[in-house]
């Protein structure tokens, strides 16, 4: 069972170099369990590195046939497995297993008007009030959550732990991205990081004119920094909106002319998420104000497809509706 264990962490626990950890993340490998189909000689071909670079990951994955050792970046990975972010929304905690697992990233998609921006917000309330030093880097791309708005949430003595950043268009996207290792070098506390309307820069003007490929080049070259900063300790949320997907009589896709059906599924494509690392939920409205949550994928999960045999998790969420006073309440100056 240790073994099994040890093959099953990240691949980001292995010291090797950013750039032979890079072209491994894009082939696809997440976890040291991914290798084992492969030897020394075909990863090397596999992936265009030194021979000597293939070999060394081998070496350190399970030395003289031995389950390889952890790692300091491993054991704190393993250490932090059972602590866990209380999202302050009981289904979605329920269906987490308890709150958003330490070092993981949590992907929150829904149509406009559902709560996937205040659970985003309870949940850096609730890791600032669990923490008593940490940081929270909080991105908005859609003015959906202004400085002064994030500020009315939090505590007092809590802001000076926050950082706000806004951008709007996918260039200023790719830049951030490319310097968030940067910034948590330079501020080492940094524990959450909130990605806000992640879709938003996907839809600006300028991004209309480039080609689908290309979006998703972006999206597969956020991978690697997103799992290195799990790796470093980071916890990470994403909120995005929902597109519609057209579906033939069979269930395969179709356009608006062919399709015979339409279904609701998140905007952004998966493959920016490390699968090892990742939760996709899905709000799902039935009525004004109940919906359910549905688990698309947990890591290990193949991606958008539920276990053989069952379907995909969902728990029930309803949102108190707000009680009505009348104007006439008030008097004139607001008394």
């Amino acid at each position: 069972m240790a073994s099994s264990q040890l093959t099953n962490r990240p691949i980001t626990s292995l010291s090797i170099p950013t750039s032979t950890l890079s072209a491994l993340l894009r082939a696809g490998y997440e976890t040291v369990e991914d290798l084992d189909a492969s030897n020394a000689e075909k990863l090397a071909q596999d992936l265009s590195i030194p021979l000597p670079s293939s070999q060394a990951i081998f070496t350190q994955r399970n030395p003289q046939g031995r389950a390889a050792p952890l790692t300091q970046t491993a054991a704190a990975a393993v250490s932090a497995e059972v602590r866990r972010i209380p999202t302050r929304c009981a289904p979605l905690d329920k269906l987490l297993g308890g709150g958003l697992p330490r070092r993981h990233i949590l992907e929150l998609s829904g149509p406009p008007g559902t709560p996937k921006g205040a659970i985003a917000i309870g949940i850096v309330r609730q890791f600032l009030k669990e923490s008593a030093d940490e940081q929270v880097l909080f991105l908005d791309t859609q003015n959906m959550t202004t400085a002064s708005a994030l500020r009315r949430t939090i505590p007092e003595d809590a802001v000076g732990r926050v950082f706000h950043h806004v951008l709007q268009t996918l260039p200023e996207l790719v830049s951030f991205v490319v310097a968030l290792p940067s910034f948590h070098d330079k501020h080492p506390k940094l524990g959450l990081l909130v990605l806000g309307s992640l879709h938003f820069p996907f839809q600006s003007t300028s991004s209309m004119k480039l080609s689908p490929k290309t979006k998703n080049d972006v999206l597969e070259n956020m991978k690697p920094v997103l799992v290195r900063l799990a790796s470093r300790g980071l916890t990470i949320v994403v909120t995005s909106q929902l597109a519609t997907k057209m579906l033939g009589p069979d269930g395969s896709p179709a356009t608006f002319d062919t399709g015979t059906r339409a279904v609701m599924v998140p905007q952004l494509a998966p493959s920016y998420l490390p699968s090892a690392l990742s939760f996709r939920v899905m709000i799902c409205p039935q009525e004004r104000f109940a919906g359910v949550f549905r688990l698309l994928q947990a890591p290990g999960q193949a991606k958008g497809k539920a276990p053989q045999g069952e379907a995909f998790k969902e728990e029930s969420y309803n949102i108190p509706v707000r009680r009505m006073i009348p104007v006439s309440v008030y008097t004139v100056d607001g008394a």
